[in-house]
């Protein structure tokens, strides 16, 4: 990294470090929040790598911006959120950072799909810049091994060879056609390679990814992924049956009503959060029972935040992360507000035993087992629960990951972590945790100290817990 640096900075007429770089001093100014003693040390050349540490995106880009644009891959290697988000848009416009802007639009791609709504804004304007960059909407072509019927010689000793190995490998093959070929147009069976022409990679990474991240991404957020394929539509050549829509939703109703099948709920739940009274007509057009969820609310006087809730076997759950601030013993992930929109607040599990707003309650280890019973067994009720999975029950478990005793925070987008109020022994609790790709909900034992999601349950008449 030092000689390419040593190289940047030498053909901007800019005078390197002479000897030792001062690293330190990097750290120590980035983490400071001193950006014009960062900018002088990039300026000069005093830096032997990119360091980034808690920049915002446009501070780094004020910081790092001539090198963003000089070395993007290790840009981004060092800084993939700054780069991502503050430099994404002009990296995905040079025709010469195809691989840069390819690993930014995979970043954000798995943060959109995890529910950051920031996430799904940069990458609005990265996917707009990205197709309109020609460069990138070229083909690729690329040899590959196969085996495959080739011609035989045209004449001599090798051609009757060749014909007698056609026959052979038809009768091997049972391939009757290439068999009663053989003696006009010979052919065998080889390994050889031929060079094949796939998509624009980066065009095939921005299909998928939108399309996958329609039906994986929290349910709050699966329309603005319907509405990124709807602009890019064109570019990339997107159906518009493939689109969801209301008419999307109208063929699919109409399929399972053909087929004579049970509309699957997580799929209509997914539609109801973005078209309710329109998936409803729908319903009723063609005679369904079935409607969107319904669902109460809860206002905690404390904040005037509103949750919503819903009813699943006789118990009223808060289908949302509280978010409810706890002065020093609750925290959003990476102490960053924007997380806690997205995913609520994290608590240590004496904070979660008494966060929850005057009506409800925290959801106990017997709540949680109920609600596993409920959703099929322990081993497989999270497939029934989380936000990418069926969520049968619009229960929409976020995966929001946790924090420990020292408030570092790990797992966002892949694991969800709730206490109950049940202790295992004095420094302990019990919690329950599942994962983005797993099907198990699991009872776990964790430090009470931890920072993990909490859901609240409605108090109704008669409720000892």
């Amino acid at each position: 990294m030092k000689s390419l640096f040593a190289g940047l900075f030498l053909c901007a007429g800019l005078v390197a470090a002479p000897a030792a770089f001062a690293q330190d001093s990097l750290h120590e100014a980035i983490d400071s929040g001193d950006l014009a003693t960062a900018k002088k040390m990039v300026k000069n050349g005093e830096i032997e790598e990119i360091y980034c540490g808690k920049l915002s995106a446009n501070d780094a880009v004020s910081v790092y911006e001539k090198i963003f644009k000089q070395m993007p891959d290790e840009s981004f290697a060092a800084c993939p959120n700054q780069f991502a988000y503050g430099y994404g848009a002009k990296v995905c416009a040079n025709a010469k950072a195809l691989n840069a802007c390819t690993e930014v639009v995979t970043h954000l791609l798995n943060e959109s799909t995890a529910g950051n709504t920031n996430a799904l804004d940069a990458l609005d304007k990265v996917a707009k810049a990205a197709l309109k960059t020609k460069a990138f909407a070229k083909p690729v072509k690329e040899k590959v091994d196969t085996t495959m019927w080739v011609a035989c010689p045209k004449k001599g000793k090798a051609r009757e060879e060749c014909l007698a190995e056609c026959i052979a490998q038809a009768d091997s093959m049972y391939d009757v056609a290439h068999k009663l070929s053989c003696p006009t147009k010979p052919e065998h069976y080889i390994e050889t390679n031929i060079t094949v022409t796939k998509p624009s990679p980066l065009y095939e990474k921005l299909l998928t990814g939108l399309k996958e991240g329609y039906w994986k991404s929290p349910m709050s957020v699966a329309e603005r992924f319907a509405k990124l394929m709807q602009a890019n539509a064109k570019a990339l050549a997107i159906p518009d049956s493939a689109i969801p829509s209301v008419k999307y939703v109208a063929h699919w109703a109409e399929s399972h009503k053909a087929d004579s099948t049970a509309l699957p709920g997580g799929q209509l739940f997914r539609f109801c959060t973005a078209w309710q009274p329109q998936v409803d007509s729908v319903l009723a057009a063609l005679e369904f029972e079935n409607r969107c969820p319904v669902f109460e609310s809860f206002t905690d006087p404390r904040d005037g935040q509103t949750y919503k809730v819903k009813e699943i076997n006789g118990t009223k759950w808060f289908v949302q992360n509280l978010n409810f601030a706890v002065e020093e013993s609750s925290m959003c992930y990476d102490r960053e507000d924007d997380n806690c929109k997205v995913y609520g607040r994290l608590y240590t599990q004496t904070a979660a035993r008494e966060a929850c707003p005057e009506g409800s309650r925290l959801a106990t280890d017997a709540d949680w087992k109920m609600l596993e019973v409920y959703a099929g067994g322990a081993s497989d009720a999270a497939v029934k629960l989380r936000s990418n999975g069926s969520d049968d029950y619009a229960f929409t478990a976020m995966f929001g990951g946790y924090a420990n005793k020292n408030g570092i925070s790990t797992t966002v987008g892949e694991g969800a972590y709730f206490w109950t109020e049940k202790a295992d022994g004095d420094k302990r609790g019990t919690a329950r945790s599942m994962f983005s790709t797993d099907k198990e909900v699991s009872s776990i034992s964790v430090d009470n100290k931890f920072f993990l999601s909490v859901r609240c349950i409605v108090v109704e008449p008669g409720d000892r817990n």
